[in-house]
């Protein structure tokens, strides 16, 4: 059991890492064409910041993750 969680606590802070990396693009860069953006409301910045906190419990997460990826899915589903 500790092993699972010392990889997980591991895989947890790479994915961070990247996360942090990725959000350090140049805005000169133009973004691709195939990147839509999803509207900067403060429904979607509240999600965003509770699924970034290190913090939140693993219910909270999937809760919010789950709600942003349907909010996706209902605007660029097929």
């Amino acid at each position: 059991m500790k092993h699972i969680q010392r990889a997980l606590q591991e895989k947890s802070k790479q994915h961070i890492q990247t996360l942090v990396e990725l959000g350090e693009y140049q805005p000169d860069e133009p973004l691709s064409s195939n990147i839509d953006i999803l509207p900067d409301t403060a429904q979607m910045k509240g999600m965003h910041t509770i699924i970034h906190n290190q913090e939140t419990s693993r219910e909270d997460f999937i809760f919010y993750f789950d709600r942003i990826s349907t909010l996706l899915v209902e605007r660029y589903g097929t």
